[in-house]
């Protein structure tokens, strides 16, 4: 009888760890991460007025590679050279909080679901949006949802 009410106290704190995406901040686990043919981008926007989050996967292609925006199935080509510019972005930022001293923050995680790395900072938007973005374009795959967003009736 003690032995099942351990069990009902430990399984949930078992489960719940099993289910979030496995974070290791070093140098390997980008690497592995990177060397993978394919793997996921989480951004996650928070500001005075709201937030959003994003959801990509990248797919290795015989032409680079394949960025999709998870909500809405759109995609485009990223070359090889913009996806060493995004390694080597985060290379210097993996695992580390900078604080920038502004309302906004942003959340990027890049990886599998058991290899990820992320960073987070809160710089004002125009400077590590604008990188990502430059490296990325992603604001073109995102831009026509938020737009549909904008536009449905609120209940």
């Amino acid at each position: 009888m003690v032995f099942m009410k351990r069990w009902v106290l430990i399984l949930p704190l078992i489960l719940s760890y099993s289910y979030q995406p496995r974070i290791s901040n070093d140098l390997e686990t980008l690497d592995k991460v990177f060397a993978k043919p394919e793997f996921d981008i989480e951004i996650q926007h928070r500001g005075c007025f709201g937030g959003s989050e994003d959801h990509f996967n990248i797919t290795l292609t015989d032409n680079g590679y394949l960025l999709k925006y998870k909500k809405t199935g759109k995609s485009h080509l990223v070359s090889k050279k913009n996806i060493d510019s995004l390694k080597a972005y985060l290379k210097g930022r993996i695992g580390r909080t900078d604080n920038g001293f502004c309302t906004t923050s942003e959340y990027i995680r890049v990886g599998t679901f058991r290899n990820s790395v992320d960073y987070k900072h809160s710089h004002c938007p125009d400077r590590a949006n604008d990188i990502l973005n430059n490296i990325l374009d992603y604001h073109a795959l995102i831009l026509e949802s938020r737009l549909q967003e904008l536009d449905e009736p609120k209940p």
